[in-house]
């Protein structure tokens, strides 16, 4: 059983990253800036973390892992190509649903390297399942995977800063064909070298 203390010092350095993170550009905060917010010593502060690049990145595998859990539940419809614009869907309640500060990671340009390893982290969770549903080889699976992961965060990232005039509906529609088209083409051109 974790300490109850470990506990509360995890959270209140979690909580004061969340913070100081709108507030300041990633290359701007320090350990200090991060314990005197949490309200703890320095020495608490790598207690639990090498660095403050060690506590972002446990918010990239928070992220990613629901993101994952989101686009593999069951009923396994997560395949996109059968069940078009399924991961729209998710997706979008999602971000309907997320904490503020997974909205601003994934669309912050100065956080944009947590947003490149959460898209990282996501590919690689779901290559396996790719692997199976369409018979692709490693690099196959990967490749598709990474397009339509990145494709569909970045423009949702377009979405929800503003920078695309469109209804839900119409951005949907839009995902749904870019992404159904981009795979059938790429199935199909893989099917064809075999």
């Amino acid at each position: 059983m974790t300490d109850r203390r470990v506990i509360r010092t995890n959270q209140a350095l979690r909580a004061a990253f969340r913070k100081l993170a709108q507030q300041y550009r990633f290359r701007e905060l320090t350990v200090q800036q991060l314990t005197d917010e949490a309200n703890i010593n320095r020495k608490t502060f790598y207690l639990h973390y090498d660095s403050i690049d060690d506590l972002a990145d446990s918010f990239t595998a928070e992220i990613a892992d629901q993101l994952l859990e989101l686009l593999l539940r069951e009923p396994a419809n997560h395949d996109p190509l059968h069940h078009p614009g399924v991961w729209f869907d998710r997706l979008d309640a999602f971000f309907e649903e997320a904490p503020t500060f997974y909205t601003f990671i994934l669309n912050s340009d100065d956080y944009s390297f947590l947003s490149r390893r959460v898209k990282h982290r996501v590919a690689t969770g779901l290559a396996a399942s790719f692997e199976t549903d369409y018979g692709l080889n490693a690099t196959d699976a990967k490749l598709a995977v990474t397009f339509l992961i990145d494709n569909t965060l970045t423009l949702f990232r377009l979405y929800i800063t503003g920078q695309l005039d469109l209804s839900v509906a119409a951005f949907r529609e839009r995902i749904v064909t870019l992404n159904l088209r981009g795979m059938q083409g790429f199935l199909a051109e893989v099917k064809q070298k075999k």
